[in-house]
Protein backbone atom coordinates (compact mmCIF):
# COMPACT_ATOMS: atom_id res chain seq x y z
CA UNK A 1 0.00 0.00 0.00
CA UNK A 2 1.17 3.04 -1.00
CA UNK A 3 1.86 5.60 1.84
CA UNK A 4 3.44 9.12 2.87
CA UNK A 5 6.78 9.18 3.31
CA UNK A 6 6.32 11.94 5.97
CA UNK A 7 3.70 11.08 7.89
CA UNK A 8 2.96 7.43 6.46
CA UNK A 9 -1.03 7.84 6.23
CA UNK A 10 -2.35 5.88 3.34
CA UNK A 11 -4.91 8.64 1.89
CA UNK A 12 -3.51 10.97 -0.63
CA UNK A 13 -5.26 12.78 -3.54
CA UNK A 14 -3.72 12.85 -6.80
CA UNK A 15 -2.52 16.51 -7.87
CA UNK A 16 -0.78 16.00 -11.04
CA UNK A 17 -0.68 13.51 -13.47
CA UNK A 18 1.99 13.58 -16.44
CA UNK A 19 0.92 10.38 -18.21
CA UNK A 20 3.75 10.91 -21.22
CA UNK A 21 5.73 11.46 -18.73
CA UNK A 22 5.11 8.61 -16.57
CA UNK A 23 5.35 11.41 -13.49
CA UNK A 24 2.34 11.72 -11.07
CA UNK A 25 2.20 13.68 -7.80
CA UNK A 26 0.16 12.54 -5.22
CA UNK A 27 -1.07 15.40 -1.90
CA UNK A 28 -1.09 13.49 1.50
CA UNK A 29 -4.20 13.94 2.95
CA UNK A 30 -3.10 13.91 6.50
CA UNK A 31 0.25 16.40 6.50
CA UNK A 32 -0.04 18.33 3.09
CA UNK A 33 2.99 16.59 1.55
CA UNK A 34 3.40 16.42 -1.94
CA UNK A 35 5.32 13.31 -3.09
CA UNK A 36 6.22 11.81 -6.26
CA UNK A 37 4.28 8.07 -6.55
CA UNK A 38 7.23 6.45 -8.11
CA UNK A 39 9.46 7.70 -5.48
CA UNK A 40 11.25 4.47 -4.57
CA UNK A 41 12.37 4.02 -9.00
CA UNK A 42 13.52 7.21 -9.20
CA UNK A 43 15.92 6.88 -6.13
CA UNK A 44 17.52 3.65 -8.25
CA UNK A 45 19.16 6.37 -10.87
CA UNK A 46 20.08 8.84 -8.05
CA UNK A 47 23.71 8.15 -8.04
CA UNK A 48 24.06 9.30 -11.80
CA UNK A 49 21.74 12.68 -11.25
CA UNK A 50 24.75 15.03 -10.49
CA UNK A 51 26.98 13.87 -12.71
CA UNK A 52 27.11 17.35 -14.84
CA UNK A 53 29.17 18.48 -12.10
CA UNK A 54 32.27 16.62 -13.63
CA UNK A 55 31.37 18.42 -16.53
CA UNK A 56 31.80 22.42 -15.71
CA UNK A 57 35.11 23.95 -16.61
CA UNK A 58 36.61 27.04 -14.84
CA UNK A 59 35.24 29.33 -17.39
CA UNK A 60 31.80 27.84 -15.74
CA UNK A 61 32.55 28.47 -12.80
CA UNK A 62 33.56 31.73 -13.27
CA UNK A 63 29.97 32.40 -14.63
CA UNK A 64 28.16 30.62 -11.96
CA UNK A 65 29.87 32.40 -8.97
CA UNK A 66 28.68 35.86 -10.53
CA UNK A 67 29.12 39.44 -8.43
CA UNK A 68 25.38 38.95 -8.30
CA UNK A 69 25.40 35.88 -6.81
CA UNK A 70 27.88 36.95 -4.58
CA UNK A 71 26.30 40.02 -3.37
CA UNK A 72 23.17 37.53 -2.55
CA UNK A 73 25.03 35.09 -0.35
CA UNK A 74 27.03 37.53 1.15
CA UNK A 75 23.77 39.31 2.29
CA UNK A 76 22.37 35.96 3.63
CA UNK A 77 25.74 35.50 5.07
CA UNK A 78 25.61 38.37 7.04
CA UNK A 79 22.40 38.11 8.21
CA UNK A 80 23.05 34.82 9.42
CA UNK A 81 25.78 36.15 11.42
CA UNK A 82 22.82 38.68 13.19
CA UNK A 83 21.13 35.96 14.44
CA UNK A 84 23.84 33.29 15.55
CA UNK A 85 26.46 33.68 18.32
CA UNK A 86 29.26 32.00 16.38
CA UNK A 87 30.73 31.58 12.83
CA UNK A 88 30.49 27.43 12.40
CA UNK A 89 28.86 26.40 9.25
CA UNK A 90 27.97 23.20 7.79
CA UNK A 91 26.98 23.64 3.98
CA UNK A 92 24.71 20.35 3.66
CA UNK A 93 24.50 19.57 -0.21
CA UNK A 94 27.45 21.99 -1.22
CA UNK A 95 27.40 21.62 -4.77
CA UNK A 96 30.43 23.40 -6.69
CA UNK A 97 30.99 25.37 -3.61
CA UNK A 98 29.96 28.62 -4.51
CA UNK A 99 28.84 30.06 -1.00
CA UNK A 100 31.90 28.41 0.54
CA UNK A 101 33.63 30.32 -1.50
CA UNK A 102 32.02 33.39 -1.16
CA UNK A 103 32.14 32.39 3.34
CA UNK A 104 36.09 32.80 3.05
CA UNK A 105 35.83 36.43 2.30
CA UNK A 106 33.25 36.58 5.42
CA UNK A 107 35.42 35.17 8.46
CA UNK A 108 33.15 32.08 8.18
CA UNK A 109 34.59 28.49 9.49
CA UNK A 110 32.58 27.08 7.17
CA UNK A 111 32.80 23.34 5.55
CA UNK A 112 30.94 21.48 3.27
CA UNK A 113 29.44 17.90 2.23
CA UNK A 114 28.16 16.28 -0.79
CA UNK A 115 27.48 12.85 -2.23
CA UNK A 116 28.25 14.00 -5.77
CA UNK A 117 32.25 12.76 -6.51
CA UNK A 118 32.21 15.49 -9.23
CA UNK A 119 31.09 18.35 -7.01
CA UNK A 120 33.42 17.62 -4.59
CA UNK A 121 36.26 17.58 -7.29
CA UNK A 122 35.22 21.01 -8.15
CA UNK A 123 35.95 22.24 -4.70
CA UNK A 124 38.71 21.04 -3.96
CA UNK A 125 40.12 21.90 -6.97
CA UNK A 126 38.98 25.18 -5.79
CA UNK A 127 40.81 24.73 -2.46
CA UNK A 128 37.50 24.73 -0.26
CA UNK A 129 36.76 22.85 2.68
CA UNK A 130 34.54 20.15 1.64
CA UNK A 131 34.47 16.16 1.27
CA UNK A 132 32.26 13.60 0.21
CA UNK A 133 30.52 13.02 3.67
CA UNK A 134 26.62 11.42 4.07
CA UNK A 135 24.91 13.96 6.23
CA UNK A 136 24.14 10.96 9.06
CA UNK A 137 27.71 9.74 8.95
CA UNK A 138 28.70 8.50 12.61
CA UNK A 139 31.93 11.04 11.81
CA UNK A 140 29.83 14.21 12.43
CA UNK A 141 28.33 13.02 15.55
CA UNK A 142 30.42 15.31 17.66
CA UNK A 143 30.52 18.38 16.12
CA UNK A 144 28.21 20.92 16.47
CA UNK A 145 27.53 24.17 13.99
CA UNK A 146 26.31 27.83 14.48
CA UNK A 147 24.79 27.20 11.29
CA UNK A 148 23.80 24.22 8.89
CA UNK A 149 22.71 25.06 5.53
CA UNK A 150 20.63 23.18 3.46
CA UNK A 151 19.68 24.67 0.03
CA UNK A 152 17.43 23.02 -2.33
CA UNK A 153 18.26 19.94 -0.90
CA UNK A 154 15.02 18.58 0.90
CA UNK A 155 12.90 18.11 -2.72
CA UNK A 156 15.85 15.66 -3.22
CA UNK A 157 15.08 13.11 -0.50
CA UNK A 158 12.59 10.55 0.45
CA UNK A 159 12.46 11.06 4.50
CA UNK A 160 12.90 15.42 4.78
CA UNK A 161 11.84 15.16 8.52
CA UNK A 162 14.90 12.96 9.00
CA UNK A 163 17.40 15.31 7.42
CA UNK A 164 15.35 18.21 10.00
CA UNK A 165 16.25 16.30 12.74
CA UNK A 166 19.62 15.55 11.69
CA UNK A 167 20.29 19.11 11.48
CA UNK A 168 18.54 19.98 14.65
CA UNK A 169 21.39 18.19 16.67
CA UNK A 170 24.03 18.89 14.74
CA UNK A 171 23.11 22.78 15.61
CA UNK A 172 24.50 24.02 18.82
CA UNK A 173 22.00 25.80 20.93
CA UNK A 174 20.48 28.73 19.78
CA UNK A 175 21.67 28.29 15.95
CA UNK A 176 20.32 28.44 12.61
CA UNK A 177 18.74 26.24 10.14
CA UNK A 178 18.49 28.17 6.27
CA UNK A 179 17.25 26.25 4.25
CA UNK A 180 15.55 26.56 0.53
CA UNK A 181 13.27 24.49 -1.14
CA UNK A 182 10.61 24.83 -4.20
CA UNK A 183 7.44 26.23 -3.20
CA UNK A 184 4.29 24.03 -4.69
CA UNK A 185 1.86 26.71 -4.01
CA UNK A 186 3.61 29.06 -5.94
CA UNK A 187 1.93 31.11 -9.20
CA UNK A 188 4.66 29.17 -11.13
CA UNK A 189 3.06 26.10 -10.30
CA UNK A 190 -0.49 27.52 -10.61
CA UNK A 191 -0.01 28.87 -14.12
CA UNK A 192 2.20 26.04 -15.35
CA UNK A 193 0.86 22.96 -13.80
CA UNK A 194 3.04 19.29 -14.92
CA UNK A 195 5.06 21.45 -17.12
CA UNK A 196 6.50 23.78 -14.05
CA UNK A 197 10.33 23.18 -14.95
CA UNK A 198 11.06 22.38 -10.90
CA UNK A 199 8.24 19.21 -11.40
CA UNK A 200 10.88 16.39 -12.05
CA UNK A 201 11.82 12.56 -11.45
CA UNK A 202 14.81 13.82 -9.68
CA UNK A 203 12.84 15.91 -7.24
CA UNK A 204 10.63 13.50 -4.98
CA UNK A 205 8.80 15.84 -2.60
CA UNK A 206 7.54 19.12 -2.61
CA UNK A 207 6.00 21.71 0.01
CA UNK A 208 3.92 24.51 0.49
CA UNK A 209 4.58 26.93 3.55
CA UNK A 210 1.75 25.53 5.59
CA UNK A 211 2.64 21.88 5.09
CA UNK A 212 6.51 22.51 5.93
CA UNK A 213 5.35 24.38 9.07
CA UNK A 214 3.45 21.33 9.55
CA UNK A 215 6.23 19.13 9.44
CA UNK A 216 8.42 21.27 11.31
CA UNK A 217 5.79 21.28 14.03
CA UNK A 218 5.12 17.41 14.08
CA UNK A 219 9.08 16.34 13.77
CA UNK A 220 11.16 18.48 15.42
CA UNK A 221 11.62 21.33 18.04
CA UNK A 222 13.12 23.97 16.10
CA UNK A 223 11.11 27.25 16.20
CA UNK A 224 10.22 29.26 12.92
CA UNK A 225 11.99 32.73 12.92
CA UNK A 226 10.43 33.34 9.40
CA UNK A 227 9.55 31.29 6.31
CA UNK A 228 8.75 32.67 2.97
CA UNK A 229 7.97 32.58 -0.10
CA UNK A 230 9.98 34.33 -2.78
CA UNK A 231 10.80 35.21 -5.57
CA UNK A 232 8.74 34.98 -9.34
CA UNK A 233 10.65 34.47 -12.17
CA UNK A 234 10.26 35.92 -15.77
CA UNK A 235 11.02 32.83 -17.01
CA UNK A 236 7.71 31.33 -15.46
CA UNK A 237 5.85 33.61 -18.06
CA UNK A 238 8.23 32.46 -20.94
CA UNK A 239 7.53 28.65 -20.31
CA UNK A 240 3.90 29.55 -19.47
CA UNK A 241 3.79 31.72 -23.33
CA UNK A 242 5.80 28.82 -24.80
CA UNK A 243 2.87 25.69 -23.41
CA UNK A 244 0.19 27.83 -24.89
CA UNK A 245 1.31 27.53 -28.22
CA UNK A 246 2.71 23.63 -27.85
CA UNK A 247 3.74 20.75 -26.13
CA UNK A 248 7.62 20.16 -24.95
CA UNK A 249 9.26 17.82 -23.17
CA UNK A 250 10.76 18.81 -19.90
CA UNK A 251 14.57 19.69 -19.95
CA UNK A 252 16.98 17.72 -17.95
CA UNK A 253 17.06 19.02 -14.16
CA UNK A 254 21.16 20.12 -15.19
CA UNK A 255 19.58 22.45 -18.12
CA UNK A 256 17.41 24.28 -15.64
CA UNK A 257 19.98 24.98 -13.19
CA UNK A 258 21.99 26.09 -15.94
CA UNK A 259 19.17 28.18 -17.45
CA UNK A 260 18.37 30.06 -14.08
CA UNK A 261 22.04 31.32 -13.80
CA UNK A 262 22.25 32.49 -18.02
CA UNK A 263 18.73 33.39 -18.74
CA UNK A 264 16.22 35.59 -18.62
CA UNK A 265 15.83 35.50 -14.57
CA UNK A 266 19.53 35.89 -14.47
CA UNK A 267 19.86 39.04 -16.96
CA UNK A 268 17.28 40.36 -14.75
CA UNK A 269 19.18 39.93 -11.62
CA UNK A 270 22.13 41.62 -13.19
CA UNK A 271 19.67 44.67 -13.92
CA UNK A 272 18.24 44.94 -10.98
CA UNK A 273 21.95 45.01 -9.07
CA UNK A 274 22.98 47.59 -11.49
CA UNK A 275 19.86 49.85 -10.64
CA UNK A 276 19.38 51.55 -7.60
CA UNK A 277 16.01 52.04 -7.43
CA UNK A 278 14.91 48.93 -9.13
CA UNK A 279 17.23 47.53 -6.36
CA UNK A 280 15.67 49.87 -3.41
CA UNK A 281 11.76 48.01 -4.40
CA UNK A 282 12.77 44.52 -4.77
CA UNK A 283 12.76 43.87 -1.03
CA UNK A 284 9.29 45.30 -0.75
CA UNK A 285 7.72 43.43 -3.96
CA UNK A 286 9.73 40.17 -2.07
CA UNK A 287 7.54 40.41 0.91
CA UNK A 288 3.96 41.41 -0.93
CA UNK A 289 4.75 38.14 -3.15
CA UNK A 290 6.16 36.10 -0.08
CA UNK A 291 2.63 37.58 2.09
CA UNK A 292 0.31 36.26 -0.96
CA UNK A 293 2.35 32.59 -0.74
CA UNK A 294 3.07 32.92 -4.37
CA UNK A 295 6.92 33.05 -4.88
CA UNK A 296 8.83 30.09 -6.46
CA UNK A 297 10.86 29.44 -3.44
CA UNK A 298 10.59 28.84 0.26
CA UNK A 299 13.23 30.23 2.21
CA UNK A 300 12.68 28.80 6.11
CA UNK A 301 14.75 30.82 9.07
CA UNK A 302 14.41 28.21 11.82
CA UNK A 303 16.32 27.83 15.62
CA UNK A 304 17.51 25.44 17.75
CA UNK A 305 16.25 26.53 21.02
CA UNK A 306 17.82 26.67 24.02
CA UNK A 307 17.90 23.51 26.54
CA UNK A 308 16.95 26.07 29.25
CA UNK A 309 14.31 27.88 27.47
Amino acid sequence: MQRCHVCSSPEFDCVIDESDRNLELDRCRSCGFVYLASWERSLENADSLYDYYAELTDEDLVRRHSPENRLRQQQLLRKLGSQTRGRKLLDVGCGDGQLLRTAEGEDWNASGIDLSSGAIALCQRQGLPASKTDFFDAALDAKRFDVVVMSELLEHVPSPQRFLQRAESLLEERGVLYLTTPNFGSLARRMLGGKWSIIHPEHIGYFERDSLRNMLRRHTGLQEIEIEANNIAPSTFIAWLRSRRAQSPAAPLAEVHQESRTGPDQELRRIIHGNRVLAASKPLVNRMVSRAGLGETLVAWLRKPSERG
